[in-house]
């Protein structure tokens, strides 16, 4: 019955022409998906002092500021810095 169902479903699909964007939006929420448990699980080994050690992962300092960002222009790429833009 489950099959009967799915292969009515794949043909209303088919026959809408709907089968490319289907893939595309699982594509994209299996990619979504996969980055949000790398960003879970690397906030779990941060936070877990026992893993931390288990790994020999340096413990972080709060505040450090050593992350620095980069301004990205309007397609991603790095803006070019201007002396007088800088944020002192």
């Amino acid at each position: 019955m489950l099959i009967i169902i799915m292969g009515g479903g794949t043909y209303v699909a088919y026959t809408l022409n709907l089968l490319g964007p289907m893939m595309q939006m699982a594509n994209a929420a299996s990619n979504q998906a996969v980055e949000i448990g790398k960003e879970k699980l690397r906030a779990f080994l941060e936070s877990n002092e026992t893993v931390r050690q288990a790994i020999a992962m340096p413990s972080r300092q709060q505040g450090s500021g050593s992350i620095s960002m980069d301004r990205l222009d309007s397609r991603g790429k790095k803006a070019q810095v201007d002396e007088d833009d800088d944020d002192i």
